[in-house]
């Protein structure tokens, strides 16, 4: 096995695919990059760790083609090391042997038959704007859950119809949903690891203007964007039903300056500490901010804005109210909140994008 390829084109996509390398060392194979060289002058380069597959194909030129595992990192961080002159790679059933300029290495192989095999799902097709759907990935994964007693909320519910496509997450404490713009050629429904789609995300925020192609079945789902191709398991279970939670209408909205009110979330929030709520007391001119930490002290702000309905004061989670601001998008947010024990509603300048965060129950006032 024999190829020349430019420095920093092998250096990028080594380092794109580095997502999909295992961290077990209990399993060696699972730790390499598998290089497949073609006699049309394409370079394939896949990792996986069993759940998440990466494939990245490059044109290099080959004078004699073949099959070869490294070692991913090690490779990475080599060619990354290496001078800006071309890289000459050649294998043969132990070692891999690199030339760039004055630079010469062995790296010792790991046995490429030991590399799973790497199948993509053959189901429903989907296609949108890769763009909209690295932003749309980024409002919603946050919502994911981290806690594993509960798999299906891990992950982010991905649901495709003719009309289009809906991402959704929620760890019980908050709900995202964002409609996508998509075209498909049938139904499907799936639950996407957030590590998997997040991956999915970035990879079509870095690639060129252009579509992101989703393909899926009922145990797998790939993205393809920008010349990378994720492959990944899905979770299996059931999802909750959150469109029985997503409001018809608002009774109390408070309309401000999106990006005023999160500077004041994130000051009033410093004290907000050990699950300690950021209180907000809503009127006719605007709303104020307060928290207080026995051990810290105490900080209170008041936002103009306009608000429309009753004077009510609710109390929120600072984090869960950061991420729901800065996940919408526009100059203004817009805040529906009911009573203290409704789910507030955040809402950018896009209707496509909506965020429930549950409020914090205050201690009732002493008689």
């Amino acid at each position: 096995m024999k190829f020349r390829c430019d420095r920093d084109v092998l250096a990028d996509a080594l380092q794109t695919v580095q997502r999909g390398v295992s961290a077990r060392p209990g399993i060696p194979a699972l730790t390499g990059a598998l290089l497949v060289a073609e006699e049309g002058g394409t370079l394939t380069i896949t990792t996986t760790d069993l759940e998440v597959a990466a494939r990245l194909a490059i044109d290099v030129h080959v004078p004699e083609p073949g099959t070869a595992l490294v070692p991913a990192r090690l490779l990475a961080d080599t060619v990354k090391s290496l001078s800006d002159a071309p890289v000459e790679f050649e294998a043969d059933a132990t070692q891999a042997h690199l030339r760039c300029a004055n630079y010469e290495a062995a790296l010792r192989l790991l046995p490429a038959e030991d590399f799973p095999s790497v199948q993509e799902p053959a189901g429903t097709a989907v296609s949108a704007d890769a763009a909209a759907f690295a932003e749309a990935v980024g409002q919603v994964a946050r919502a994911a859950s981290r806690d594993e007693a509960r798999p299906v909320l891990t992950g982010v519910l991905v649901e495709v119809s003719r009309e289009g496509c809906v991402l959704v997450a929620t760890d019980s404490y908050r709900l995202a949903v964002r409609e996508l713009v998509a075209t498909a050629d049938g139904e499907a429904r799936a639950i996407v690891p957030e590590r998997a789609i997040s991956e999915a995300g970035r990879a079509a925020a870095l690639g060129d203007k252009g579509t992101v192609e989703i393909r899926l079945d009922e145990a797998q789902i790939a993205f393809r964007a920008g010349g990378l191709t994720l492959t990944s398991r899905l979770i299996e279970g059931e999802f909750p039903n959150y469109r029985q939670l997503l409001p018809e209408g608002h009774e109390n909205r408070l309309t401000v300056s999106r990006q005023g009110f999160l500077d004041a979330v994130r000051r009033v929030g410093l004290l907000a500490r050990d699950a300690t709520p950021v209180r907000l007391e809503f009127n006719a001119l605007g709303v104020r901010l307060s928290s207080s930490s026995p051990e810290l002290g105490q900080a209170v702000e008041t936002v103009e804005a306009e608000y429309q309905g009753e004077d009510l004061t609710v109390a929120f989670n600072p984090q869960y109210l950061i991420d729901g601001l800065q996940a919408a998008t526009g100059d203004l947010a817009r805040i529906d909140v009911r009573d203290g024990l409704k789910p507030g509603v955040i809402r950018g300048s896009s209707e496509g994008f909506t965020y429930l965060v549950m409020p914090v129950r205050l201690p009732a006032p002493v008689a």
